[in-house]
């Protein structure tokens, strides 16, 4: 008896991208404003197949925050370069054009972190912040604490550098508001160093 024809093999599921579908829709639309239907008709599977993979949309949402974060946090990355390029404050420039680079290339992970603080109070993201000076107490100890006047905390001052410096660029690249300390980024990049390293006192 001859043997029937092999059908097809299913279409794998590709993880990735439903995370893909699911970053784009909820940078635009939010968490809550995203349906999981949305997110599998987005990606190309069926909606069983997205439970296959997640046990619903926040588990999806959580899963997406875990894989920027990794990405993130990746040795090859523009922050972890510039942390280490020089002790600290020897590099506080270098950081200034590293957290440019990273609000570019990261822009739809911060663009989650708010909807993380509007949608959840932060739960998912909390815990990022909250070992945040414990990552940054590992790169002073590699590359020693520098000039700094031995009253300042290096691990404080580092983490203020870096949140500054975050700050201007998420408004000038994710707000669009070009301009709004009145320079370029690179004159805003050597004003902060020189603020931080003389102080604002005569």
């Amino acid at each position: 008896m001859p043997l029937a024809p092999a059908l097809p093999a299913p279409r794998a599921t590709n993880r990735a991208d439903i995370l893909d579908a699911a970053n784009r829709l909820f940078c635009k639309k939010g968490f809550h404003g995203t349906s999981t239907r949305e997110v599998a008709e987005a990606a190309g599977v069926s909606l069983g197949n997205i439970y296959n993979h997640f046990k619903g949309k926040e588990e999806l949402f959580a899963a997406l925050l875990e894989r920027y974060e990794a990405e993130y946090f990746a040795p090859g990355q523009p922050m972890a370069k510039a942390f280490l390029e020089a002790p600290f404050p020897s590099n506080i420039e270098a950081i200034g054009r590293a957290s440019g680079e990273t609000v570019n290339k990261f822009a739809d992970y911060i663009l989650l972190i708010y909807v993380d603080v509007v949608e959840f109070q932060g739960r998912h993201i909390a815990k990022l912040f909250r070992e945040m000076r414990t990552r940054y107490a590992k790169h002073v100890a590699k590359t020693g604490r520098g000039s700094l006047a031995p009253d300042v905390d290096p691990v404080a001052a580092m983490m203020m550098v870096t949140l500054s410096y975050f700050n201007y660029f998420t408004v000038e690249k994710l707000f669009g508001v070009k301009g709004h300390f009145g320079m370029g980024d690179d004159e805003a990049i050597k004003t902060f160093a020189r603020i931080f390293r003389r102080g604002v006192e005569r």
